[in-house]
């Protein structure tokens, strides 16, 4: 059994998502953590289905929170649950860009070399992109130069790993949305965690709808990098 879990904050889901954590179980995960972040009840009968899946718990937001608080909630309940069995976590998308193999290869890295954090990197370059996440992510990567005097790759990447140790400082760091993300980021330069960066797949469904505003999230992520800085 690979030693760690999958977390999913899902909302809006895509119909896929029972296959798709149906295939994360078969690929032997410890645990996968699914929030229902206040969706309509039209999506009930997929959370029902994702409930009968082995060694899957469903946590559910009586109304929409927000990624951040969907992620805060699930790093809650692996800290208090402290599984033996359980040495990270893998943080993905419910919106199917994460395949499987890029899961697994972030969870392997995290786990064998004991990283604090692992985030995968996606190739912006790529034709298929859309602009929205092109320039959300050089906007956000640009400030957090800037600020904290290093380059990362993707600020805005939903495929991380969180190492076991990790799990309550994660579950107390602020913000509800997207900026929640960036404030992990900013923890880490701050705190002089081991990071590591491994490439995945970059993919975008045509189909695909995201819950990202480029205008007003990324004005959101700047303002928290901004106010991140100035903070202890």
């Amino acid at each position: 059994m690979r030693n760690f879990a999958v977390i999913i904050p899902a909302y809006n889901p895509m119909d896929e998502l029972t296959h798709y954590i149906s295939e994360l179980i078969n690929n032997d995960i410890a645990q996968v953590i699914v929030i229902n972040d206040g969706n309509s009840k039209e999506y009930d009968h997929l959370f029902e289905e994702i409930t009968q899946l082995d060694r899957t718990v469903v946590i559910n937001h009586k109304t929409n929170r927000g990624k951040g608080a969907g992620l805060k909630t699930a790093f809650t309940y692996l800290h208090e649950q402290n599984n033996p069995l359980i040495q990270g976590a893998v943080t993905a998308d419910a919106d199917g860009q994460h395949l499987i193999e890029d899961v697994l290869t972030v969870g392997s890295q995290l786990v064998e070399y004991q990283n604090d954090y692992v985030i995968g990197v996606r190739d912006f370059t790529e034709p298929h992109v859309p602009m929205r996440s092109k320039v959300g992510n050089f906007l956000a990567s640009q400030v957090f130069k800037l600020l904290f005097g290093y380059y990362l790759h993707d600020t805005q990447t939903g495929l991380r790993g969180v190492g076991v140790k990790e799990f309550n400082a994660c579950s107390n760091l602020s913000g509800y949305g997207f900026e929640y993300e960036i404030n992990m980021l900013m923890y880490i330069a701050k705190n002089k965690k081991k990071i590591d960066e491994v490439e995945i797949s970059t993919v975008y469904h045509e189909e695909h709808f995201s819950n990202y505003s480029t205008f007003s999230d990324s004005l959101s992520i700047a303002g928290a990098l901004v106010k991140g800085y100035f903070s202890k």
